[in-house]
């Protein structure tokens, strides 16, 4: 267990990297590929969560990833579009590995991989969107970004509290 957590975790932070190695000389056109390809990961996991959790309350907070992370992903998709952006819109194999690895999981050990993964997740997710509040151009994607920032606290907060809870 705690060697694919490792792996699941170097795979979240390459594919951090990854995006980073795309970096276009627009930083507010990376903050977009990075924030669509970090909402398209929590919306696969959650729906991955909805079938294999074992804990209810793991299944609840997974369908909160689906319904707000979809919701984000199509305000964005809006935003890119009238930008001229480009968005990913499917899952690319940094986030296919890391979905196939939870996928291999199950029971209560699905639920802890799961829950620390959204807690990975939302810490890296927090400080991009925190980077482009602070450091962004375009005022309109600033202002989302800014606008983002509470619900994303607030889901690494329930992710960490269940994360304790399922430890248990």
């Amino acid at each position: 267990m705690l060697f694919l957590t490792t792996l699941i975790t170097v795979g979240l932070q390459s594919l951090s990297f990854q995006t980073l190695a795309q970096t276009t000389v627009k930083p507010d056109a990376d903050f977009v590929q990075k924030a669509a390809a970090a909402g398209l990961l929590e919306v696969d996991l959650g729906k991955l969560a909805l079938k294999k959790a074992d804990s209810q309350q793991v299944k609840d907070f997974a369908k909160m990833m689906v319904d707000d992370h979809e919701k984000v992903n199509d305000e964005l998709a809006k935003l890119a579009k009238r930008k001229k952006l480009e968005i990913p819109t499917r899952s690319g194999s940094a986030k296919k590995m890391i979905t196939d690895s939870l996928n291999s999981q199950s029971g209560k050990e699905f639920d802890m991989l799961y829950m620390n993964m959204m807690i990975t997740s939302h810490e890296q997710t927090i400080g991009l969107f925190q980077d482009e509040s602070m450091g962004g151009k375009d005022a309109e994607l600033k202002r989302w970004a800014v606008g983002k920032i509470p619900a994303l606290k607030h889901h690494l907060q329930k992710a960490k509290t269940l994360f304790k809870t399922n430890k248990n």
